[in-house]
């Protein structure tokens, strides 16, 4: 779970209203400058900001009309101090000096700054994908597309938008226009209700979204944001009262200021954590919950699935338990704590643990390693399903060392159990982790990623391991 300050209140009932309503295919996730910010690890120019602060030097680059001063002066009202308004009329002047210099200049800035953010850390992006429901931005770069496989939609095509909210998959909708149509791009709360804000459209819109939970997700890094203050004067004026009312997520420091400002407005607010990468584990953990049913079929992590996975489980372990050794306890499946270990700064051996699968005719490996094992005062452990060798150094680690054992999967739970209660008895601090657990192994295990009830299948091996079926 993420943590929270202890002086922060946590509402469960909000929360769960999250859960239930992506379960029921009810909400709507409006996204902003914060998930292009983490999916392009930082780029300037996936934020507001960035963006119209790289335009004032476009335009003082190319218009040699416009004076020093004039570069200064806009650059000071885009400091962090700077409100909404002053913000507005920078981004104002920048699309009006762009658009007057010849060779759709307007056209490649775009292109050259959000038309191509990279796409450096996908996982958020993947969680929201996985909610399943209609995705909504204000963003104008294309690192959602990329992400979901999902077409741009502008906001000059509300049939699409009408698609998107009844059939979720097919779109992601850009309230504020998307790169590729710079005509579509829209700065500022102005312009916003000028293109999108006659009645026909909030006639459309009041329909499509009086029943829905719409969730605002990377708006925190700017509460400023004029974006954000023009999306929630627009949808509680045009909403009204539905009863379900649209919940923001920020950090922990940013709730108290958040809860007094947009109740009034009445948008809920809830914390994530502390730190800006929480969002995506907040958000992993509400679809994660979300999607607790059994699905028929077999579920299938690729490569490209685990590696964001594998990330997020990794964010888990080192917030709250820095292990002294990792013992890897999946043979072929020792790839997930490997890939973990390779983004820790601290280094900690990692011990793979030798296993067999236990069969009626022994093979002739697994009988000469156990005799290698037991010459060289190696640990054997026997289930009724695995021949379990661990290094004779484990050991020798000092007492109170903290121990991770790591699987890639835990389903019956019982070997990592009886190795966990072996290292206790050494004195060791022991924790569990897997990437996949049964949804009855929960509580036993200390962290982990998914939860899968039915078959699945890794690329190197599926739910029962070596020598069974995946189905």
């Amino acid at each position: 779970m993420i943590k929270v300050d202890a002086e922060v209140p946590v509402s469960p009932y909000l929360r769960n209203e999250i859960v239930e309503a992506i379960r029921r295919g009810d909400a709507i996730f409006i996204v902003g400058a914060g998930v292009s910010l983490l999916a392009s690890d930082g780029a300037e120019s996936a934020s507001w900001k960035g963006l119209i602060r790289a335009g004032v030097e476009r335009s003082a680059d190319l218009d040699s009309s416009l004076s020093g001063r004039w570069r200064s002066s806009k650059l000071k009202a885009l400091t962090s101090t700077a409100d909404s308004a002053q913000m507005i009329s920078v981004a104002q002047e920048v699309e009006r000096h762009l658009k007057q210099i010849p060779g759709n200049h307007y056209g490649k800035f775009l292109a050259e700054t959000v038309g191509s953010l990279p796409m450096v850390r996908r996982g958020i992006i993947d969680v929201l994908k996985d909610s399943g429901a209609p995705i909504l931005t204000t963003n104008y770069d294309s690192l959602l597309e990329q992400g979901t496989g999902r077409d741009a939609a502008t906001w000059q095509r509300i049939s699409h938008l009408q698609d998107e909210i009844k059939q979720p998959g097919r779109f992601i909708v850009h309230l504020h226009g998307h790169w590729r149509e710079p005509e579509t791009i829209v700065f500022g709360y102005e312009s916003y209700a000028r293109v999108i804000g006659d009645s026909e459209s909030q006639a459309m819109l009041r329909a499509l979204l009086a029943t829905k939970a719409i969730v605002f997700v990377g708006f925190g890094q700017g509460l400023e944001d004029p974006n954000f203050a023009a999306l929630t004067t627009w949808l509680t004026s045009t909403l009204g009262s539905s009863g379900i009312a649209p919940a923001v997520l920020v950090r922990n420091k940013e709730l108290a200021s958040a809860q007094s400002r947009f109740r009034a407005l009445g948008v809920n607010a809830l914390a994530y954590g502390d730190a800006y990468d929480d969002l995506e584990l907040y958000l992993a953990d509400i679809v994660r919950e979300a999607n607790a049913v059994p699905t028929p079929g077999i579920k299938e992590f690729t490569w490209e699935s685990l590696a964001p996975k594998l990330m997020r489980l990794h964010r888990r372990i080192a917030r709250s338990f820095a292990p002294d050794f990792v013992v890897a306890m999946s043979g072929p499946g020792n790839f997930a704590p490997a890939y973990c270990l390779a983004h820790s700064s601290e280094d900690p051996p990692l011990l793979a643990a030798v296993t067999f699968p236990r069969r009626p005719d022994r093979s002739r490996h697994n009988l000469a390693f156990e005799k290698l094992a037991s010459n060289g005062g190696w640990i054997h452990h026997e289930s009724d399903k695995w021949d379990v060798f661990l290094p004779n150094v484990i050991r020798d680690f000092p007492a109170g060392s903290r121990a991770l054992i790591f699987d890639d999967r835990v389903v019956g739970g019982r070997v990592q159990h009886a190795i966990a209660e072996l290292l206790k008895g050494f004195g060791y601090e022991v924790r569990r982790a897997a990437l996949v657990v049964d949804p009855r192994q929960i509580s036993a295990v200390d962290f982990y990623e998914e939860v899968v009830d039915g078959d699945f299948v890794f690329p190197w091996g599926g739910k029962h391991g070596r020598g069974e079926p995946a189905s």
